[in-house]
Formats: C-alpha cells, structure tokens, sequence
C-alpha cells in the first residue's frame, strides 16, 4: 500500500473541507544540523560525556542511600488585597522546573535559542521555561465582576518584549487573546476557565453530560483572587481557603499556554499529598512527585509497570492539606492530557486541544470532596442486587459442555455463585450478535435452565463489527459507523463504496465502528440487542476493546494506517503517542481523523477519542433497560471517563496473575471510587498468565470485598475457578465469601448512598482519618464504607500480616473482641484467613448467607453493633425488590434506621415509601453487640403499633464476659418501629 503525505487540516476548517492549509512548527532541534562540524565535534563529545556520566553515576548511587526529596517548608506571603496573610511555597531552583520539549533530545544550544532556560542537574529537567514575568500571559484589562457575586473575568493577552512583539511559541499558533473566567457556583465549589477571546466556550468543551451546580453564594468558603491587576502585570492566579488561609491552587509557577494544539497550566499545590488521575497502573495511592509524568489517553494496555495509560480517561486529582482538610480539581477536558507532578510540590497539565476549564471543589472533608464533584459528573447507577453476587467467568470455554462443567464444579465446593459469564467464545466467528452453532448451539437453552435455580447469565459485546453480515449491513443501511472526516485523508486500501473507516479486531474480517454520538446507531444497537436477546435471554451485559481498539494500527501494510497530518501527529507529542509502538496518537486505535457525531454536530476522534467507551456506555444501559422491560440490569464496560459511573461499572482490565498485580489493585479500588465508579474490582486470581494455588487462594480472600467481585482469566491458561482447588481455594473463597454474603445488606445500603448522595463504597483510610499522617499513605488496606476495615495479605508465603489500625475503637470480625493494639502491627494471617476489623459507634446490616442472592434475600436479617466509647452505635439500611428500575425515583423501597444511645435501641421505618410497596417479609432475628459492658438484667421491647412492653426471655439472649459480646434473638418485624431498652 502506497502511503502519500496528505494535506494537513487547519483547525479552523470544517472536518469536510478538503481544502485545508498546511501549518508548521519551526523544530528546534533543526538548528543542531546547520551547525559546523567543529561545533558538532564538540557537542558530540560533551553528548557522550552525559551519557557515560548517566550510566556511571546511578551505578555508583545505588550502593548508598536513595535520593532524599528535598525538605517542604512553608512561608507566609503579603498580598495585595486587604485580606489576612496566605501559606504558600517559596519558588525553587530546581522543585519548579517546567519542561519545555519533554519528548525532545534536547541540548543546550536548541534548547536557549528557542526561548527556554538551561541547566543540567540530575533528576530534573535540563531545559526549562522561565517564570510568568518573562513566558506565559498578563492582564490585558480591568476585571469585570459577574453579577450576583457569581464571580469575575479578565481578558489577558499573551506576554511582550520589549519591542511590544509577543514572546517564544513553544508549539506554535498561540492565542495571542484570551479570557480568563471564574465562576462561582456555590459556597464550596467553583470554576475557571481560560478560552480565547470572544470563543464559543461550548465549542471548546467535550460533549460530555455535567451539571453545573449553582447556589445563593452566603458562606464562601474560598477566596479567588489575581495576584496582579494592573495592565501589562503577569497573570497570576490564586484560590485560599478562607478558614485556613492555604492557597489551594496557585499559578505563580508560570508556564500558562493557549494555543490551538498545546495548552498547558502548572499550580503549586499546598502538599504533597497528592491522588487521583487516571486511568493508570500507580505504584502507590499517594503520588510520587519527582517529576513523574503521566499520560491520560485511553488505549487498550495492560495494567503493566509502565507510565503509561489505561482504559479510560479520568482527569480529577485530590489533595489532602496539612491540617487534614480536601480539595479536589476536576480538569473538564476529553483530549489527551499529560500530568507531571513536580516536587515544590505542584502539577503541569498538557492538553492538545479543547479549553482548560476547571471545577474546584472545597471539601473539607475527603468525601465531601467526591461528593460536590458527584455533583458535576453524577452520581452512580444502582447496581441490581444479584451484581453484588460473586461472578465466574473465563476466555477460553470450548464449548457450553465446559460453562456447565465450571457451574457443576462451584455448587459442588458450596461456592456463592450469582452470575456465569461467556466472553468471545460463544460467537461465530468473534461477530457480535452471534451464536457458534456447533459448540454454543446449545448454549440459551444452559441460560434458560440455570436461570431457574438463581443463576444470572451475562455476554460480552465488543464494539467492533465485521464487514461481513447482516448485523453490519443493517448498520450501513442507518449510517451508524463512524467514518473519514474527508476524502482526502482516506488511505488507497480503504473501501471505495463508502467513507467508513475499517479497521481490525476480532473478527476474521475487517471491522467498522459503531459511532455511539449518533442517535440513529442507538436505534439500531438497541435493535441488535433486542434481536439477540430473543435468542438468548441474558440479564447484563459487558462491553470490552471500547478504547476504541484496533489492532496493528501504523504498523503493518495490510493493517489500518492513518495518513500523516496534524491530528494523528500534532505539535506536541504526548507522552501517549510518546509510549507506542509508531509513536503516533493512533497506535492501538483508530485514526484521530475519523469523524463522530450528528452531521451538523460532529467532532474528530482527536477530539472524543477519550468519550468512546463513555458514549457506548450510555447507549447500551439505554438499550438494556428497553429490552429487559422493568429491570435496571447491569453494565460492564472496560473504557470510561468522567461520569461513566451513572451508566457502568468497571472491572481493571487484562491484569497479570501475580501478586503486585493483586496489591495494586486497591489502589485502582480506591481511585475509581474516587472517580465516582464504586463498582469496581479485579480479575480475581489475575488475567495473564497461570496463577498459582496460594495466588488465588489469597486473591478470593481479598476478592470477596472488590464491589464487583469476579473471577476471569486468559484463553489457554489453566482454570482457576475455585473448584479446582477444593481443599485450599474453594474453602478460604467459600470462607470469605459467606463473610461478604452476610455482609450484602450493608454494602448494598453503601451502594444506596453513593447513588443518593455521591460518597465512596470503597474507601482509603485517608477518607475517614485525614488528619492521620500515616493513614494517608495507606494503600494495602482498604474500608467498605466508614465501619468494616480489610487486610488482605498481599505476599507471597506470608502468614502474618503489616497493618495499621488508626486511633478508634476497633473489634475483630471474627472473634467480637476489641482490638487493644492500635497503630503499625502485625497480625496473624494463616492461609484462610483475611483480616477484618469492626469499627465501633456503627451498626452494620447483615442476612443469613446463601449459594445466590436470590435465595439469601429470603433469609431473615442481623445487625452487628459494634460500640464504640460511648457505648452508642447508629446505622441504616435500604431495601427494595432488588432488580427493577428507578426504585428509588418512584419510592418502592424503604430504609430502616437503627440507633443505640443510653442503653436504648430504636428501630426506625425511616421511609414510608410509596403504596405499592410490599414491605419486607423476612424479619430480624439476630443482633449482636460487641463491647457492651456487662451482661444486662433486663431487656424489654415495645413496638410502635402495640402498647405492651414485652419482657423478653432470659433464654433469647446471652453474654460472652471474656469478649463482652452480647447476642439478643427476638424476632422483630422490619415494617414496624421497636424500642428496645437494656436495664
């Protein structure tokens, strides 16, 4: 195939208009060519003195210690305006630096004449920008404040020499004028956005759903102020909190970029207590901030030790400030970013194009912070209950024969089961909405007979479609995939009928792709599931490769190759296109000049590249909720961004069956609950390669507590499903999830307030103590909600395990006794065991286990009531039937509220809900209490539709004086309000 240089396409062209301007970018590096060759000597030698120096000096560093960060210290600094003093940090020689050319080979001489700074120091970078008085932009005229005190703009423009003439373009095509806009929106939360001047701000933002939130400002609880607002003053920009007086965001760094393809903003950040970003494999929750860069740029990767990018796109990061209180900033961009972190501490963000729009969310707390940015994204789905079951699912059943073997071979080990899976396998030919009809022939009629005793069956969707049947052919028919943006930029070996792009994936043949932006594809995918679930009656569905991958791309003749031009190979590089295999933005997917959206509303790929699993997402719960008339269901999709947890949940991706791959998969827990997708969790015993009996062992342990908790692995490797363990792997996951079992009342009442409320199911240690220095760094434990702490072991051979336990009151799960040693411990963990401690003051809901939620919803209710120093405890739980839509939108639910205060209970129908609602038969019949301090002489109860007080019999309950645990049985009705008093 013939691959001819292509006219570029000028931004400012319409993606149809094949007439377009070709724009260059002066390279700097160009300049080392002209030079003399005595020059070139010299420079040659001095090249190769770097390198033997950066082969030598690490060799000879790593027999002493490690580099230490240097020390953070604070100043305070006088400002302007009339307010009280701000703490900030001092600027540094080297903390500071801002990269000019990360991807270049950059030497002295390029590096000076294009405007930036030199100086070589090990560990950071060499060729630099000089601060906001010489390189970035400053006010161009008086601020103009919005009305309602809703905030304030400014228009700035780029900085001058002193001839008047704008300074150095780093990439070129700089926007010379620009507004700067904050917006408040309520007392904790805001916004700010640089666009240029007179732009349509909607044109620049992604075509992503977010809710702007918007109140009366009455207690603001933030300062957003310009450091300077005389004319011609450098633009600099700083938010305060008002109690503290700490800059949250600060810009005095420098390094501020508008321009068409580059755009780039740097903020000091008021510690070094940095999380978030993603998606990406981080070797720690807490983030390294020596220079570290970080691409955000969906791409079908596996979670490798690299920095490189994941599975979806989510550009929100939190920091905890030294006195314990959050923020968080929500970057409302859907380009691909690059994020360096730097040691003053502070970040740079790089993008290639859209606006830099910023939400700013005030906390205080770390959940407030996720729930004011819930509030902007919105609020996750409400999983169905059975999604909470434990799930079994691998690639590489060779027939139905095998599904039924795997099932068989659960329910033999008396393994909970609620959901079978059926990955690419089932499929003639790898086609979407097919069945093999030699080995899955029989596969609706395995569906059909297992769905009767309360197993769910879900199957996988790619998004890629073969050029070669009806499914695609009925696509074509409506215009559904997505297409060239103009002839012009069509490769020779692309389909002369048409303007769609092809390319390859599963299939056996070459591939189109679903364009997800188009109503008239949500029609006919809508159309495709229904004509399948005809034939086969699954309950959910997942949807993987929606990066969007393609396999190959840029790499071999009869693969997808994207034409050279200014989208697929913009001015800057991106540490994306940096890390694959051609060093382009298109390797592993489609070209970045495919075309989405309605005809009078469409965008590039390089555009939305990052909004493609986001899209299908939302078409596909659409379309599953049509089909399965009534039920909510369930979507399972690998790539996501910012709000996709309205529509999807997640699992990790195609992780590697090792024992770092099990430890990092907190962190990607605890992120993702950050990122507002609780519905999270891992490949259980890992996807690559064959795991081990003790890896799985210890990885069904940690497993049963993933929110979406489910065991899968590769094509070709060995099986792993519990049953083929049954003495080890079976008897510790049937140990630990029975735990989880019991424990589906509480983390489905979690999941209640995350889809109410926006708060994490999964949490850090940070969440609930962030004023603890350490537990901010904690990241091989975890919490479900504020009550229930896990600590899995995450090493090979070990039967003890490293935790800390933060300053409360602390009971052991299994034994009801009060944890005595808080802190740094070691605690005892044999094979079958995984450590879980109760945190007192809360009280947990929970229900007698069962082999599948269909049948341990029938089973009658507990409560755990840990107490806590004050002997008092209080929690909730929400009900509903489980599976149908919008429960809780139409009030077919109720919640019941406990509360132990002075030796009283109450049991509290919170929540009247609507007519039609049943109420719940099973009753409760157990509650234990842990902590209680001496065996009670009475206990009695009366109920709020009867005014007899019942003295309940000595034999209903006991006390066990060595744990102080005390266990009442009484039967209580869960539609009724009760007072129980202990004398």
């Amino acid at each position: 195939m013939l691959h001819t240089q292509l006219p570029l396409m000028d931004s400012t062209a319409s993606v149809m208009d094949p007439t377009v301007s070709v724009i260059l970018v002066p390279d700097p590096t160009l300049k080392l060519k002209k030079s003399p060759s005595w020059i070139k000597f010299i420079l040659g030698f001095f090249l190769l003195a770097i390198v033997v120096t950066a082969i030598v000096v690490p060799i000879v560093l790593t027999t002493g210690s490690p580099p230490q960060t240097p020390p953070y210290t604070t100043m305070t600094t006088t400002f302007t305006s009339t307010t009280t003093m701000a703490t900030t940090f001092p600027p540094s020689a080297n903390n500071d630096r801002i990269e000019c050319y990360p991807f270049k080979n950059m030497v002295e001489e390029n590096c000076t004449a294009s405007g930036c700074l030199w100086d070589s120091v090990n560990g950071y970078p060499n060729c630099y920008l000089p601060d906001s008085s010489v390189y970035g932009y400053e006010v161009n005229g008086s601020v103009t404040n919005i009305p309602n005190n809703k905030g304030f703009s400014v228009d700035l423009r780029r900085r001058r020499s002193a001839d008047g003439t704008p300074l150095f373009s780093l990439y070129g095509n700089d926007v010379d004028e620009i507004t700067f806009e904050v917006n408040y929106h309520t007392d904790n939360s805001l916004g700010m956005a640089f666009y240029p001047k007179g732009a349509n701000r909607d044109q620049l933002r992604p075509p992503v759903a977010i809710t702007v939130p918007s109140a009366t400002i009455s207690n603001q609880r933030y300062e957003a102020k310009l450091v300077n607002t005389g004319i011609g003053e450098p633009f600099n920009f700083q938010i305060i909190r008002k109690r503290s007086r700490v800059v949250i965001f600060d810009t005095s760094m420098g390094g501020l970029t508008v321009s068409k393809q580059f755009l780039m903003i740097s903020t000091t950040l008021p510690s070094e207590y940095l999380y978030g970003f993603g998606e990406n494999t981080h070797d720690t929750f807490l983030h390294d901030m020596n220079y570290r860069m970080w691409p955000i740029f969906t791409r079908d990767i596996s979670p490798i030790d690299e920095d490189v990018n994941l599975y979806g796109a989510h550009p929100f990061y939190m920091v905890c400030e030294n006195d314990g209180s959050s923020h968080g900033v929500f970057f409302y961009n859907s380009h691909s970013i690059d994020v360096t972190t730097m040691p003053n501490p502070g970040i740079t963000l790089r993008t290639i194009g859209g606006m830099l729009e910023f939400f700013v969310f005030l906390g205080p707390e770390p959940e407030s912070v996720v729930k004011q940015y819930s509030d902007v994204i919105g609020r996750t789905f409400m999983p169905p209950y059975f999604a909470l079951g434990f799930q079994l699912s691998r690639w590489g059943y060779k027939n139905t024969g095998e599904i039924q073997q795997v099932i068989d071979r659960t329910r033999a080990v008396q393994i909970p089961h609620d959901i079978q899976y059926a990955d690419i396998d089932y499929m003639d030919g790898r086609r979407d909405f097919t069945i093999d009809p030699v080995n899955f022939g029989d596969l609706p009629a395995l569906v059909d007979e297992v769905k009767k005793g309360g197993l769910r069956f879900v199957i996988i969707l790619d998004p890629a479609i073969a050029n070669d049947y009806e499914t695609y052919e009925r696509g074509v028919a409506l215009s559904v995939y997505a297409e060239w943006a103009n002839e012009t930029l069509k490769p020779d070996d692309q389909p002369t009928e048409n303007n769609i792009i092809i390319g390859n994936v599963w299939p056996d043949n070459k591939t189109a792709f679903p364009d997800f932006f188009r109503d008239s594809t949500k029609q006919w995918w809508t159309e495709e599931i229904r004509l399948f679930y005809e034939r086969l009656k699954f309950d959910a569905l997942w949807i993987d490769m929606n990066e969007v991958a393609n396999f190959d791309t840029n790499q071999y003749s009869d693969k997808l190759y994207c034409p050279p031009n200014q989208w697929d190979d913009p001015p800057y590089e991106t540490m994306a296109a940096h890390t694959g295999p051609t060093n382009r933005l298109s390797d592993k997917t489609i070209c970045m000049v495919a075309k989405f959206g309605e005809k009078n509303d469409e965008r590039l790929n390089y555009e939305v590249h990052n909004l493609y699993g986001y899209s299908q997402s939302i078409v596909t719960q659409e379309a599953a909720r049509q089909v399965l008339t009534g039920k909510r269901s369930m979507i399972l999709s690998r790539s996501t961004f910012a709000g996709s947890g309205k529509y999807t949940g997640h699992w990790l991706g195609d992780n590697f069956s090792n024992w770092k791959n099990m430890a990092d998969s907190i962190i990607g827990m605890m992120e993702f609950n950050m990122f507002g997708m609780p519905y999270i969790g891992a490949d259980i015993c890992g996807f690559v390669l064959n795991t081990t009996e003790e890896l799985c062992e210890r990885w069904m342990e940690i497993g049963a507590f993933y929110p979406f908790s489910r065991n899968h692995n590769v094509k070709d490797a060995i099986d792993q499903d519990p049953g083929v363990w049954p003495d080890t792997v079976a008897a510790s996951g049937r140990k630990a999830l029975n735990i989880r079992y019991r424990l589906l009342p509480y983390l489905y009442t979690l999941f209640y307030d995350s889809h109410t409320t926006g708060s994490t199911v999964v949490r850090p240690l940070y969440h609930e103590f962030s004023q603890d220095r350490k537990a901010r760094s904690i990241d091989k434990q975890f919490m479900w909600g504020p009550a229930l702490l896990i600590s899995p072991v995450l090493q090979e051979g070990k039967v003890s395990v490293d935790v800390y336990i933060p300053e409360d009151v602390w009971y052991d799960y299994y034994t009801g006794i009060r944890v005595t040693v808080l802190g740094s411990t070691t605690l005892s963990a044999p094979r079958d065991h995984i450590n879980l401690h109760l945190r007192g003051g809360y009280i947990l809901p929970a229900q007698k286990p069962d082999l599948n939620t269909m049948l341990s919803r029938q089973n009658n209710f507990e409560l755990l009531v840990p107490l806590n120093d004050q002997n008092s405890a209080s929690g909730k739980m929400f009900w509903d039937d489980g599976e149908s839509v919008n429960t809780i939108e139409d009030g077919l639910y109720q919640i019941n509220k406990f509360e132990l205060s002075n030796n009283v209970l109450t049991i509290t129908v919170e929540k009247e809900s609507a007519s039609s609602w049943p109420g719940i038969v099973q009753k409760l019949d157990t509650i234990e209490f842990m902590g209680w301090p001496s065996p009670p002489l009475k206990i009695t109860v009366q109920s709020n539709v009867a005014e007899d007080i019942i003295i309940i019999d000595s034999d209903k309950y006991f006390y066990v004086a060595e744990s102080k645990r005390l266990t009442l049985l009484y039967e209580f009705d869960m539609n009724q309000s009760y007072t129980v008093k202990f004398e």
